[in-house]
């Protein structure tokens, strides 16, 4: 019996540098698992990849049961609690707020999501703009699409890419970072106002294919004087998908603005989301607008590889996590010591007075670190040798400054 591949979506992690990331794996909902056995298709995840495959009656001719309207989700997990702490990431609000990704062109500009004809399912980085606040680990792109990781906090007005304390560019261009994550709920969501108001309007928009923005008024909600007779001011209102049959609305993304403040979420009527890191969704109808992400032609045929005609043309698609961060601060109970660097000379360390020695730049987490530093002891040869710690035991902060406080004690 012959499988072939219909579609992949392998994970990319730049921590990993000599195995495949473990820590995160691709598995279908409860519903698309049903329209997978149905319609003669098989997911399978092994290493970092999710295969689906088409099974094939015969050599040429593959067997499927399936219309060529459709979207396959699949919930992507973390297996391993360390995922965290190796990656660039930083949402707030995990349980509410996931990953949104797919196969469709851009929701931020309507663009589509490939770079060097790579098909990346997350959105592209944000464009830098030196009108900007940029915090540290912030990932930017230039206007050719160069990628940069920020370095320090910088304030509006003084950012500048071609600035090395500030930025630093990445060998790669395409990297998950919070322009892909969305607030996800389910029947109803209490919002508070960033303008309480005795009036309010909530209008509904879903997100039009056709001209790539959310001009579709789905629902709206007025709450005037009949509503609120005391004329008091509302701090929070109600939001619900739910359409005037009570029925609820489509499962998807939707802009809700209350007066003049835009909220952005995705619907989904399940509760099955709550322990995922992220939703992908793989569209074969009018969202998927680009060819070459379509799973399947619209008169629900193949893609198929010429010249023979005979091979599915498989869909290979991509999703990519930056690692981590951090300064290296390194405290030496001696005033003796003069100099610390590691064992190559990359990591350069400045001394900061008071036998405090820290890296000049961010060191980013590697799957294989750096293996020790060198201290020298009174300019003499090198005195002792210390492990660089691990990446569970970098940072003791969760703020914003986490990764200026990665401190080891040298006790000379």
């Amino acid at each position: 019996m012959k499988y072939t591949p219909l579609f992949t979506i392998e994970i990319e992690h730049d921590y990993f540098s000599e195995s495949r990331i473990q820590q995160l794996r691709i598995v279908p909902t409860t519903n698309t698992q049903g329209i997978l056995e149905g319609s003669g298709l098989i997911a399978k995840f092994l290493h970092n990849k999710l295969y689906v495959l088409v099974r094939h009656l015969d050599e040429n001719k593959p067997l499927l049961n399936l219309s060529n309207d459709f979207v396959l989700q699949f919930f992507l997990e973390v297996t391993g609690p360390e995922f965290t702490e190796i990656t660039n990431l930083n949402v707030r609000d995990p349980y509410n707020q996931k990953l949104y990704l797919s196969n469709t062109n851009s929701i931020l500009d309507g663009n589509d999501k490939s770079v060097d004809n790579t098909l990346y399912l997350n959105e592209k980085l944000p464009q830098f703009n030196a009108a900007n606040v940029y915090q540290y680990n912030d990932l930017v792109r230039s206007g050719s699409g160069i990628a940069y990781e920020c370095l320090k906090k910088i304030d509006a007005g003084t950012g500048n890419l071609n600035n090395s304390s500030q930025f630093r560019k990445l060998e790669k261009v395409s990297y998950i970072s919070l322009t892909t994550v969305l607030e996800f709920t389910g029947p109803q969501k209490v919002v508070s106002l960033n303008v309480p108001s005795p009036a309010v309007d909530i209008h509904y928009f879903q997100y039009n294919p056709v001209t790539k923005a959310f001009d579709i008024e789905v629902k709206s909600i007025k709450i005037g004087s009949s509503e609120n007779p005391t004329n008091a001011d509302v701090h929070s209102v109600l939001i619900n998908f739910y359409g005037q049959d009570n029925s609820p609305l489509t499962e998807g993304i939707y802009r809700v603005l209350i007066n003049m403040q835009e909220e952005y979420f995705y619907f989904r009527l399940e509760n099955d989301w709550q322990a995922c890191l992220g939703l992908i969704n793989i569209h074969n109808d009018s969202m998927a607008t680009v060819e070459s992400s379509r799973i399947l032609k619209e008169d629900g045929s193949f893609y198929m590889v010429a010249p023979a005609n005979k091979e599915i043309e498989t869909r290979n698609f991509k999703i990519r996590f930056a690692p981590a961060q951090y300064l290296l601060k390194y405290v030496c109970k001696t005033n003796k010591v003069t100099q610390i660097t590691d064992d190559n000379g990359i990591i350069e360390f400045d001394n900061l007075g008071s036998n405090v020695f820290q890296s000049k730049l961010p060191v980013r987490l590697n799957e294989k670190a750096v293996d020790t530093i060198l201290v020298t002891y009174d300019g003499s040869d090198i005195l002792n040798k210390t492990k660089i710690p691990g990446h569970r035991f970098l940072s003791i902060s969760d703020d914003e400054n986490k990764y200026i406080i990665s401190e080891t004690f040298l006790n000379l």
